[in-house]
């Protein structure tokens, strides 16, 4: 049988009769689809895939201090 994987980067699941297409590409569930843009889990209980794609929160700090303009006035 030939098993097709999720297009998802990060998940080690096979498309079934749920697979969800999007732009050509087959995925195991919405949240693969949608790159996980909400923070939802993949519907495989151990793959840990939505995880991997969020960004770290150290991450999103730093980059907010690296990007806030410092002449900016501070606001009253």
């Amino acid at each position: 049988m030939n098993e097709q994987r999720c297009s998802c980067n990060h998940c080690s699941c096979t498309v079934d009769a749920n697979t969800v297409v999007q732009d050509g590409k087959a995925y195991c569930c919405e949240a693969c689809a949608t790159g996980h843009r909400n923070g939802e889990s993949c519907r495989m209980a151990d793959c840990n895939c939505g995880e991997l794609t969020q960004p770290k929160d150290s991450s999103v700090d730093n980059a907010l201090d690296e990007t806030f303009p410092a002449s900016d006035p501070i606001s009253p």
